[in-house]
């Protein structure tokens, strides 16, 4: 099923919780709302369930206003961060629940329950109650009765916040699977970028109740088409610094405020605003190295020093500016030692001061 946002709004009292949101999700697309919270996923995404009724815009169902319909009229399913499960009924009840409230004949929920249940791997626990049940298999359940249902949509609010780092991963492998597998349209809201990023087909950036981007996961990394953006995405996050960029003289180069200058490769000279030559500067710590002061375009202080198993996060000082960078297992400099830097300039990124859009790619 295709499903469309109009110049989605929802307001409580005089307040924008989703402002204007238009997108669509392809028949059988997995899309991703992300954001930080309060960024109006989850106001968005209740309002495609019906919970919530649009104050402007239209959400459209393979092309049907759904607007009036009520919850149940939609053909959805939904998995909550909460799991929701009935504390005094087994997995195999909660799961077939919807087929009893339509009432449906005990032998065909018998035959659903045991193909979403193999499905998932806990055929072997539907006499388990479900305080008997762990994490990951409470959220295995609530999926199953989601699936059970048929529906033409299935929506997620956060599933797996609750569950530990291991469990996260294998439900992440397991609910793209599934999607993939059935075909089922699905609208998955989550804050966090790594579940964003490694199971969207297209993610949709939300921040203050507006969609800032709506584009495949690979482009939000390498082209971010706000400084917002560029700072949300990607971990550890992206060094910024106000710079002034000087293009006399035949070759361009970003002047940070100690005076210390970079050159600029042609195929990454950034648009200059109107007001001038002042720009922000952003580099991700993956393309900055700590390299013999010879080699190097910076010198700097080293102020802090993490590992994290593969590799070290170093932070730096460089004229009182910020500079996070990523080094081997084995190259872990010490604190207070000046240590030379490399920015690999073929892959920085200019943003507009006042606007914070980007200077290099069209929004």
């Amino acid at each position: 099923m295709k499903m469309e946002l109009v110049n989605l709004s929802k307001k409580f009292g005089d307040v924008y919780a989703v402002k204007n949101v238009s997108l669509a999700a392809e028949d059988g697309e997995l899309v991703a709302l992300l954001g930080p919270s309060g960024c109006g996923k989850t106001t968005t995404l209740l309002s495609i369930a019906g919970v919530y009724r649009p104050t402007e815009g239209e959400i459209l169902f393979n092309g049907l206003c759904v607007n009036k319909m009520q919850p149940k009229e939609r053909d959805i399913g939904m998995v909550f961060q909460s799991y929701a499960l009935y504390p005094h009924m087994n997995a195999y009840q909660n799961i077939v629940f919807s087929l009893v409230l339509r009432k449906r004949p005990k032998d065909e929920m018998e035959r659903a329950a045991k193909r979403v249940s193999e499905m998932l791997g806990i055929g072997h626990l539907l006499k388990r109650k479900a305080a008997e049940l762990s994490g990951g298999q409470q959220q295995r359940v609530a999926l199953a009765r989601a699936l059970i249902k048929e529906p033409k949509l299935l929506l997620f609010d956060e599933p797996l916040s609750n569950l530990d780092a291991r469990l996260r991963l294998s439900m992440r492998e397991e609910i793209k699977r599934l999607q993939v597998q059935l075909g089922i349209t699905s609208i998955y809201v989550t804050h966090d970028q790594v579940e964003a990023m490694t199971m969207a087909d297209r993610v949709a950036v939300m921040h203050d109740g507006e969609l800032l981007a709506y584009v495949p996961p690979e482009e939000l990394h390498e082209r971010p088409r706000t400084e917002f953006i560029a700072t949300f995405i990607g971990s550890p996050s992206m060094n910024l610094a106000d710079v002034t960029v000087d293009n006399t003289g035949g070759s361009a180069h970003a002047v940070l405020k100690n005076g210390v200058s970079v050159k600029i490769p042609k195929e990454r000279l950034p648009r200059m605003p109107q007001r001038g030559n002042a720009v922000r500067l952003g580099i991700r710590p993956e393309d900055v190295s700590v390299v013999a002061e010879r080699s190097a375009d910076v010198q700097a202080r080293v102020t802090f020093v993490e590992s994290l198993g593969r590799e070290n996060l170093v932070v730096c000082d460089v004229g009182g500016q910020r500079i996070q960078c990523l080094t081997g297992p084995g190259q872990k400099p010490p604190l207070d030692s000046t240590v030379g830097l490399k920015l690999d300039m073929s892959r920085a990124h200019y943003f507009d001061p006042e606007s914070q859009v980007s200077l290099l790619w069209e929004n």
